[in-house]
């Protein structure tokens, strides 16, 4: 089951506050540094993920560190952690995303622990996918920096 279809729970629509918002190409829908405990779903349109790399103690770039699409999430660190965004959340085409309020999902999943465990199960497959892939990407980085070195 997608989250999509376990986030359209009518128990939880009705606990949950969400808002739906639209942004258009190139808007900043999250700010690298800013506060937030919201957490995001996107149900149409493809964002990237950018953060902030210091190259030198005066220079830093913008890397792009993921592409999400329809389906995908972001924002699930303030799930489980009150703290700064750790990147940048820009829409690469016009999107449609859900903002629901991290501690009141949090409540209603632990309220209902049958429904709580499938959004933290299909939470934990994706961001196990995740850290494969990033695995994967340091490896390749890893190898281009020893053959560079040696």
């Amino acid at each position: 089951m997608s989250l999509i279809n376990l986030l359209e729970d009518a128990d939880l629509k009705k606990e949950v506050y969400r808002k739906v918002k639209k942004y258009a190409a190139g808007e900043v829908i999250v700010e690298e540094n800013s506060p937030g405990s919201e957490f995001f779903v996107i149900y149409q349109g493809q964002v990237h993920i950018v953060t902030q790399v210091q190259i030198t103690a005066e220079d830093s770039e913008e890397i792009e560190i993921a592409k999400l699409v329809e389906g995908d999430f972001f924002g699930e660190i303030a799930l489980f952690k009150e703290d700064l965004r750790c990147a940048s959340v820009i829409a690469e085409t016009d999107c449609e995303i859900v903002m629901f309020d991290g501690g009141a999902l949090l409540d209603f999943m632990e309220a209902r622990p049958e429904q709580g465990y499938k959004i933290i199960r299909h939470l934990f497959e994706v961001l196990l996918e995740r850290v494969r892939m990033n695995n994967l990407r340091a490896s390749t980085i890893m190898g281009f920096y020893k053959r560079e070195a040696g």
